[in-house]
Order: C-alpha cells, then sequence, then structure tokens
C-alpha cells in the first residue's frame, strides 16, 4: 500500500501452502533462527505457488481441511504437479470464517451421561436461585471437553439464560488481554453492536463515582492503544504510567463490566474454553471472577488439559469433572454417526484399542480409514480391509499431537521418542539403557501431567496413554534414528533369557536388517504354527516376503506359507482371533513387548525420512 501510495510498482506476491509433515534441522546446528525444513510439504508447496496468480493464496485440500471450516476456499481443480505421483487439489483461499464453538445441533452427543448430568444440574440451580457457580471440564486434547459443553446451550437458552463462549488459543498466549477483549468482542456480537458502545453503555452508568470512571477509563484506554483499536483516543489522557496502577484499573473495569452485565442483561452461561492458553494479563481477572461469582447471576465453565491449575480454580467451590475416554459400545456408536453405517464388533473393539475411545481420535480415524479404503462397507456394515495398524496417522491427528510433542522439552522429547521405539509400555532401566543415562529427574511425571504417559502401579513400567500418542512420537523421528534404535533394542533383547524370538524379529524388521531379521521371522512363524497361533504366523511371513524383496526367491515362499496358513482358519474364526489378538496385545504389552511397534514397520512405518 505505501508503494502504491508513492506511485511505485506494487509488490505482486503469490502465495502457496501445503500441509504435512516435515523435517526441521539448524543449518549451523547451534543457531535455531537458522534453520532449514524439507519434506513432501515444503515441495507441493512450491509448486502450488508457481501455479499462483499474483496476490493469490492457494492451498492443498490438506492445509483447507486442518483449518476446521475457518477458510472460505473456491476449489480450481485437481493439478498433477513435478514430482508428485498424485493429482493435487487445489484452493483458493478468499477469506476466513470465525467459528466461536463446536457445533452440537444435528449431531448427537455420545456417552458422557454421568457428566452431562452434573453440569446441567448446576445450569439448573444457577437458573433458578440467580447464585453463580463454576464448573471445570478436565480431559486431554480431543477427548470431547468442548462438545460436552456445547450440548448444554439449549438448555441454558431454555432457562432464559445468555450464552457466551469465548475460545483461548495457543497462538494467542503473548497477546496482553487478549481473552478480555475477545470476551466482550463475544458479548457485543451477541447484542448487535460493537464492543466499546457496549462497554460504555455497561461501565459508565450514573452512579459511577468520578474517580472510579477515570480511572476505568483510562485502563480501557490504555488497553485500546495496546490492541490497535479506536474509539477510545479522547480517553488516553486519562491512562496511569505506572503499568501496576493500568493492571489494578483493568481488574476495577472488569469487576464492574461482570457486575453490570449480570444486572442488565440478566443471567448467563460463560465458557471459557482452553483456559490452559489464557493469556497471562487475563488471568487474574479470571480468577476474580471465579472468587466473586456467587454474587452474579452466571455460571462459568472452563475447559482444561489435564496439568497445573492456578489456585483459583482449585478450590472446593469449583465442581471438577474428569472426561476418559468412550467405552468399546460407545466408540462403536461414534464410528457409526461418522460413517453413517454399523461396524462390525470385532473392528469396534481394534478401533478402541487404537484410540482408547478418545472421540477425536476415533472420527478421524474413521474418516481416514474410509479415505484410503481401509474401511469398506461389505453386506450392509462396515469392515476393516486389511491390517489397521499399517494406515497413515490422519493428518489432523499428526498436527494436534505433533503439537503438543512440539512443545516438549529436550529430555522430554528424548524420553518420548525413545519410548515409542519400546513400545507401548516401557521400562526406565531399558530406557535409560537406550537413551544411554537415566531419564533427568522430574521428566517422566511431566510427562504423566500432561497426560502423554502413565505410570504402572508406581513401579519402574510406564505406558503412553494412547496408542496414537504413541504412533506420532515414532513417525516424528528420523529413519535413520528410529533403525539404529530398534537395533540397540533388538541386540540388548537377543542377550536376555526367555525372551520370545517374535520380539527380536520385530525390532530386526524395524531395524530393516534384513540378513537378521529373515531368519527371525521364519523361526517365529513356525513357533506360532506350533501354537495354533496361524494368524500370527501368516503375518510373520508376510513380514519376511516385504523384508527379502521381490528379488529375493525365498519372498515367493514365504507369501504361499503365508496363504497356507490363513486358509487352515476354521470359517468362523477370523473374529475370534481379531478379538484374541487384541487380548495378545494387551499381555504382551505388559511384558514389554508392544504389538504397535509391530513387524508392519519394516514395510511402511510412517515416519519421516
Amino acid at each position: 500500500a505505501e508503494l502504491e501510495a508513492e506511485g511505485q510498482q506494487p509488490l505482486k506476491v503469490r502465495i502457496g501452502l501445503a500441509t504435512g509433515e516435515v523435517v526441521a534441522a539448524a543449518r549451523n546446528g547451534d543457531e535455531p533462527s537458522d534453520g532449514a525444513v524439507s519434506g513432501p510439504a515444503v515441495a507441493i508447496a512450491a509448486r502450488i505457488q508457481g501455479l499462483a496468480a499474483p496476490g493469490e493464496i492457494l492451498a492443498d485440500r490438506a492445509t483447507v481441511d486442518a483449518a476446521r471450516g475457518r477458510l472460505v476456499a473456491e476449489d480450481r481443480g485437481a493439478t498433477r504437479l513435478r514430482g508428485h505421483p498424485v493429482p493435487v487439489q487445489l484452493l483458493a483461499l478468499t477469506g476466513e470464517r470465525v467459528v466461536r464453538q463446536p457445533a452440537s445441533r444435528g449431531t448427537r452427543l455420545v456417552g458422557r451421561t454421568d457428566e452431562r448430568q452434573r453440569l446441567a444440574a448446576m445450569l439448573e440451580s444457577c437458573a433458578a436461585t440467580g447464585v453463580g457457580r463454576v464448573a471445570l471440564v478436565v480431559g486431554e486434547a480431543g477427548i470431547g471437553k468442548s462438545r460436552l459443553i456445547a450440548d448444554l446451550e439449549r438448555e441454558a437458552r431454555a432457562a432464559r439464560m445468555h450464552w457466551t463462549w469465548t475460545d483461548n488459543v495457543s497462538y494467542g498466549t503473548g497477546e496482553p488481554y487478549r481473552f478480555l477483549r475477545a470476551f466482550a468482542q463475544a458479548v457485543a456480537d451477541e447484542e448487535r453492536t460493537d464492543s466499546g458502545s457496549l462497554a460504555r453503555q455497561l461501565l459508565f452508568s450514573a452512579d459511577l463515582d468520578p474517580a472510579a470512571a477515570r480511572r476505568i477509563a483510562g485502563a480501557i484506554a490504555a488497553m485500546a492503544r495496546e490492541a490497535s483499536f479506536s474509539g477510545w483516543e479522547a480517553e488516553a489522557v486519562l491512562a496511569p504510567t505506572d503499568p501496576a496502577d493500568v493492571a489494578a484499573a483493568i481488574l476495577e473495569a472488569v469487576r464492574r463490566y461482570m457486575f453490570r452485565l449480570g444486572e442488565v442483561l440478566g443471567p448467563r452461561v460463560i465458557v471459557i474454553d482452553d483456559v490452559h492458553w489464557a493469556d497471562p494479563s487475563s488471568k487474574p481477572a479470571l480468577g476474580d471472577l471465579v472468587r466473586a461469582v456467587s454474587g452474579l447471576p452466571f455460571m462459568l465453565i472452563f475447559g482444561t488439559r489435564p496439568g497445573r491449575l492456578p489456585a483459583w480454580l482449585e478450590t472446593p467451590d469449583v465442581e471438577r469433572i474428569e472426561l476418559g475416554g468412550l467405552s468399546a459400545d460407545e466408540t462403536r456408536d461414534l464410528a457409526r454417526q461418522v460413517a453413517g453405517s454399523e461396524l462390525a464388533v470385532p473392528d469396534a473393539n481394534t478401533l478402541h484399542e487404537r484410540t482408547r475411545g478418545n472421540p477425536l481420535f476415533v472420527a478421524e480415524t474413521v474418516r481416514a480409514l474410509l479415505g484410503d479404503g481401509s474401511l469398506a462397507v461389505r453386506g450392509g456394515r462396515l469392515e476393516l480391509v486389511g491390517d489397521p495398524s499399517t494406515a497413515t496417522l490422519p493428518l489432523t491427528l499428526r498436527a494436534l499431537l505433533g503439537a503438543r510433542l512440539d512443545a516438549l522439552s529436550q529430555p522430554a522429547r528424548e524420553v518420548l521418542d525413545v519410548a515409542a521405539v519400546i513400545g507401548m509400555t516401557f521400562r526406565v532401566d531399558t530406557l535409560a539403557q537406550l537413551i544411554g543415562h537415566p531419564p533427568q529427574p522430574g521428566v517422566l511425571d511431566g510427562l504423566a501431567e500432561a497426560a502423554l504417559v502413565v505410570s504402572h502401579d508406581d513401579g519402574p513400567t510406564w505406558r503412553f496413554a494412547h496408542p496414537l500418542i504413541r504412533e506420532t512420537a515414532y513417525a516424528g523421528l528420523l529413519t535413520a534414528r528410529r533403525r539404529a534404535l530398534h537395533g540397540e533394542l533388538a541386540d540388548r533383547l537377543a542377550v536376555e533369557p526367555r525372551v520370545a524370538i517374535a520380539r527380536i524379529a520385530r525390532h530386526r524388521a524395524a531395524a530393516g536388517d534384513a540378513v537378521r531379521a529373515v531368519p527371525l521371522l521364519e523361526r517365529a512363524a513356525r513357533e506360532a504354527l506350533a501354537i495354533g497361533a496361524t494368524a500370527e504366523a501368516a503375518e510373520f511371513w508376510r513380514a519376511a516376503a516385504r523384508l527379502a524383496g521381490d528379488a529375493d526367491p525365498r519372498a515367493a515362499d514365504f507369501l504361499r506359507a503365508a496363504d497356507v496358513s490363513e486358509a487352515t482358519l476354521p470359517a468362523d474364526a477370523s473374529d475370534r482371533q481379531a478379538l484374541a489378538a487384541a487380548d495378545t496385545a494387551d499381555d504382551a504389552d505388559d511384558a514389554e513387548s508392544s504389538s504397535s511397534a509391530p513387524i508392519m514397520s519394516a514395510g511402511g512405518s510412517s515416519g519421516a525420512s
């Protein structure tokens, strides 16, 4: 704009966006700001940029999908890009949508009966008595906190309570008073006015003391100046110069705003979602509101992830509601809603085992399996086709979980990465041997506090909180690092007494060590056949064939052996074996031989390379 104003040639910017996993590294080793990224997404974004017109933003479908409806885009069709094997759908970004809360209408809430009843009872009490209440809904990412809370909106409005929803976002923690500004804007939007006009109406009534009016006006002006919004320029001279005075005046303004909001507009449900991301400058006001809510006609509902909480959310007056995973039956119910067809019980159990009933994980996994053909309709119901453990982790989950893992300290991330190679369950001594030293004090406890791992009976054995957390950590390892760790673990297991050959075979295969892995896989297959585990034997044969490669004449023999093993299964045995395999995986996990770091990794891990 400045160039145009000066009569110069304006810049013609073309932007290409692609979403996917990349590998990031510092160019010079020490300076994090001087870094480089590589991977398919980088190359695709560069190709897309070359197709964009001046002033245009083109994106791939993965980018638009990951925005969860927040982007307005026009379809530009599929294009084959140089160096990319399949056509890429291109979309031109034309704007963004404001999404204030998750949609609850049109879909049925699955499970959560007791938790919902507790929230509904609190809402009913607040509406009937005018005495404020506070609820805290705690659960890991994707567990359904927002969905549960959103399901109460209809009841709140039926009870003649206003409904105000304000999200906190990870990228907003550095914006001073972001939550307070977003809340004021949300209330103003409901009243179909601008936030400045509504604030003046509520704050500066005739009964306000002139000195207090000057302090509050100066505080709002200071906040407006910081946030670059207009309408308070005349009051700028009243803004305190001392930062402590500004903070105190803003807190006074918030107290009056909330009191007048209840007095003028009446009862209200106020949802403060993802409070763990609330900006630090807004937190004192939130704490003040919690302490004062009994005298206000408000029900406050906070949503947060596990971890350390501010003291004002750990008082007896705050009703804490913990959300865990859905049951196997509830997982099947949710899968049916997402896919539109019934899922076979054994396959639903497999899905539940993989996702631990996390609703987001369930929904995204079902969509991914439908998208790549791993889940298909047969005889009027959905069935898994092939081995679901080889399916690529859905992009939305990789982004969600990857962001959590990327935020960890370097020692914590190292522990998680190495543990992912060991398996779903891991011992501290094994971890220490692979890392080269014991984990730093407090690292495992910190990971547990973040709901990434859990301790087994407070002993030396730990477990990933979800298989998909392990999969994300595992997929983030560079191929060379991952293979080296598998090789080290196989070496360690090979000298231990009473270790199942199958365990060593899995890690040799994942290490890409065909010379030593193939004979072990053959032996594991024969041992499995000897105890009637024909399905497992077939998988061992197929893994041996994949690792040997088509050029090896043994590969055809391995595949024939796999076919023969599968042919010996009774007609009705597939479901029983699927259920038994899940039980076997649980038993193996308890013995530190997780089935989620399986032989299938040798044929198609999704890790970066």
